[in-house]
Parts: structure tokens; C-alpha cells; sequence
């Protein structure tokens, strides 16, 4: 295989656009950059500067501190971002092929050899423009980037599925828990403000409330992955960016934490209020987290709703500001108090929100299980070892599943408050849903 300079490929852009056209949703700083070439998320605060660095649909942004966390991400909007992130516009090559070979550990693993610093090492402009690239002919650099896009359209499309799964989850615990719009809410005796029956109890009293490890175990090559508040991620933990530490250190953190299926974690320094359920099959110690662990499932699906409401992040982000330090101990979430329905509301809760959280795991897991399948045909794809002349497109094992109409039904059915009301009949719910325009959906 041919290769060619990135300068002969691209060049660094150097449109500026103006702060004020710059949002939340479009600005990108090595902040909202995630690592494992994980995209971006939502940013958190803006920029003081009235100038910044433009982006256009079709140009690739890297981040340009610490190369190794491997931040990359394909525009597919017009934004600004910070200084800290370089922008590469593509020139007479497949702007999606070029995103790939950038994806490329072997481009990582050069720009960290050839970065600048040690404390914060910074990449190298004038070597990044020196990295080798695939000169392949147009059909094939296509041909790759159709292969490679086929499962970045999977795992999009199982975050759509999981997005909308956890949408209705949350409706349903707003109707019922917040606006008590529970099933049998129209004949409930209220006593002092809340249902007969429901009660105010510390968390410690209605789970078991503990933390991981206080100390910092020693990395190793092989072993078992330690996970910090950081680590969690939308619901789920980022074993991948998590380091490894040795099964003897595994062995004494366990002692103390002793996780279990249907235990909750929740982020309580640095990036604080975090949270997702342990429910995988694998060993893993933990390290800046509190862990709630409720008795049952029953429990566990109300707590874990509970913690993620919006009521409740306010109140822990209240308890950390101000603090250089962002912390909540460990003594102030067993002594906080929260609301704890009835049994059978409970029960009944569980009921529709323990197959919403096994739904969401095993669209998770299908999706981690395709980012390795990509990460481990990119570099074959990329260094010639397979041929996309005689591999066709189709023969690539992936099924790409799109919402059911069943989970968009649903969705509609919680945003418009009738989620907990029995006076109309789910059927006559659905004609009517099916009945609607798109834009009235």
C-alpha cells in the first residue's frame, strides 16, 4: 500500500467565528471531547474569548492535549471550539475515510510519541502533518469508510434506543413520584401532605450505604479494572478508560465494598452525582464512589430513578458549590432523606422499570461489543491486510435495529401525563397516536 503525507490530504483550518454564535450545543473544548474516541457531549460552560477557532460539517476536531485519551470527533454541525482543539479539514480525500484514519491507534500512538511536554504533553502540529496516509483510490477509501460507518450507525442507533427507553422511564417516575399520578392516585388519602402510606426516610435506612476504596492502588498490565466516579458515564461505566490494578489489591477493596447485581454507584468527588447499576459480568473494584445497595430489585429501581431526578442532582450540586474540591461524604448520604412510596406502588413501579434497565444493558452491551469489532477491522482495513475488493459491504456481520414503534408509542404516551391514568384504554391511546400527524407526534 501507498501512503502519502496528512498535508497532502488536509490542512489545518483557520476560520474563526464569532462567540455569540456559539452555544452549549455547538461549542467544543478538550472538556466535552470524550476519551476511546467516544465523540461529544453537551458542554458545560462557555468560553470568555469573542473569537474562536470555526468548525464546518465534513471537518475532523482533535483534541491537542494529553493525545493518549484519544479524542476525535467527525462535525457534523457548523460551531466553535477552543483553542486547545485543532481542526482538520479534509482536501481531495473521503472526509469519512480520513476520520478513520485518524481513529487509528497507530495515529494516536504517533502523536503521543511525537507530542510536546511531559506534565500536559501537547501534539505536534508540524509532525501531525507528517503522518502517513492511505493513498488509496477513491472507490476504496469510500468502500472503507462505508464498512467502518455501517457500525458507528449501530451503536448510534442503539444510544437512540437507549435514549428513548430512558426518556419514558423518567416520565413515568415524574407522573407517579412527582406529580402523584400514581395508579389509584384519584382515591388516595393524603395525610400531611403526602399518600397514606408513603413515608420520609434516610437512605441509610433504606439501604445500605458504603464507599470504595480510600487509597490508590498501584497500576498494572494485566489485572482488574479500577473505576472512579469519572468512569461513569451516562448510566454506564467506561471500563475502557478505567486502569488496571492487581487481584490482590482487588481482593482487599472487595473485603470492603463486596459489589453486587443491583448495586448503585454514584460519583462523589470531582464530577459529583454520576450514577448507573452494577450489572455486569465481570470483577471491577471501585474508587471516589458511594455505594447505595438496596435488598432488591424492587428497590434498586426505584433508587436508582430517584438519585437521577432532577430534584435530586440539584440538591448534591447545591451541597458542592462552592468548594474547590467537589465532595460529598459519605455521612451526609446516609443521614439524606428521601421519599419511600408504598410497597404495592413500588411493586408496581419495578414492574415496568426493571425491563427498561435490562432493555438499556443489553442495547450497552451490543454496542461495546461493536466498538471492538470496528477497533479491531480499523487497522486491518487501514494497513491493506484486508482487502475491501473482495470483502463486500454486506458480508460485514451487523444488523442495525430501529426503534420499535412500540418504544416511540411509549414515549409519546409518558410526555402527554396519561402514563399512570386508567380512564383511557391503551388501544384507543395507540389509534390515536397513529391517527396523528408527525408533526403533531
Amino acid at each position: 500500500m501507498n501512503y502519502q503525507q496528512l498535508s497532502k490530504a488536509a490542512k489545518w483550518s483557520t476560520d474563526r467565528i464569532k462567540a455569540e454564535r456559539v452555544s452549549y450545543l455547538n461549542y467544543i473544548s478538550t472538556e466535552n471531547m470524550l476519551p476511546n474516541r467516544g465523540g461529544i457531549e453537551k458542554a458545560v460552560s462557555l468560553p470568555d474569548s469573542k473569537i474562536l477557532s470555526k468548525y464546518v460539517p465534513g471537518d475532523i476536531l482533535l483534541s491537542n492535549i494529553r493525545p493518549y485519551f484519544k479524542k476525535i470527533w467527525f462535525a457534523n454541525t457548523t460551531g466553535g471550539c477552543s483553542n486547545d482543539v485543532l481542526v482538520v479539514r479534509p482536501n481531495g480525500i473521503n472526509a469519512k475515510f480520513l476520520y478513520y484514519v485518524l481513529s487509528d491507534i497507530n495515529f494516536f500512538n504517533y502523536s503521543t510519541v511525537t507530542s510536546k511536554g511531559t506534565k500536559m504533553p501537547r501534539g505536534s502540529k508540524t509532525a501531525i502533518m507528517k503522518y502517513l496516509v492511505p493513498d488509496v483510490d477513491s472507490p476504496t477509501q469510500t468502500r472503507i469508510a462505508s464498512i467502518l460507518s455501517a457500525y458507528d450507525d449501530a451503536i448510534e442507533n442503539n444510544n437512540r434506543r437507549i435514549a428513548l427507553l430512558e426518556k419514558a422511564a423518567r416520565e413515568l417516575y415524574r407522573e407517579w413520584f412527582v406529580r402523584f399520578r400514581f395508579p389509584g392516585y384519584e382515591g388516595a388519602r393524603f395525610l400531611n401532605g403526602l399518600p397514606e402510606g408513603w413515608e420520609i426516610k434516610r437512605l441509610g435506612e433504606y439501604c445500605h450505604v458504603t464507599d470504595g476504596t480510600h487509597d490508590t492502588p498501584k497500576q498494572t498490565e494485566t489485572g482488574v479494572p479500577l473505576v472512579t466516579g469519572k468512569h461513569i458515564k451516562n448510566g454506564f461505566i467506561d471500563f475502557n478508560s478505567a486502569y488496571l490494578i492487581s487481584e490482590t489489591d482487588h481482593k482487599a477493596i472487595s473485603r470492603r465494598s463486596g459489589l453486587e447485581s443491583g448495586d448503585i454507584l454514584l460519583s462523589n468527588i470531582g464530577t459529583v452525582g454520576s450514577i448507573c447499576v452494577v450489572n455486569y459480568n465481570r470483577e471491577f473494584s471501585v474508587k471516589n464512589v458511594i455505594i447505595l445497595k438496596p435488598k432488591s430489585t424492587v428497590k434498586t429501581a426505584y433508587l436508582y430513578y430517584l438519585m437521577t431526578s432532577s430534584a435530586i442532582q440539584d440538591i448534591l450540586s447545591v451541597q458542592t458549590n462552592g468548594a474547590s474540591q467537589q465532595f460529598v461524604g459519605l455521612t451526609f448520604m446516609r443521614r439524606f432523606k428521601i421519599l419511600v412510596p408504598g410497597k404495592p406502588i413500588l411493586d408496581s413501579f419495578a414492574e415496568q422499570i426493571i425491563p427498561i434497565l435490562t432493555e438499556k444493558q443489553v442495547l450497552h452491551t451490543k454496542s461495546q461489543n461493536l466498538v471492538c469489532q470496528r477497533d479491531l477491522l480499523l487497522p486491518r482495513l487501514m494497513s491493506g491486510n484486508l482487502s475491501v475488493e473482495t470483502e463486500p459491504v454486506a458480508s460485514i456481520p451487523l444488523t442495525i435495529i430501529p426503534p420499535t414503534k412500540l418504544e416511540i408509542f411509549n414515549v409519546w404516551k409518558q410526555n402527554i401525563g396519561v402514563a399512570a391514568r386508567g380512564d383511557i384504554n391503551n388501544d384507543t391511546l395507540l389509534k390515536m397516536y397513529e391517527a396523528m400527524d408527525d408533526e403533531d407526534k
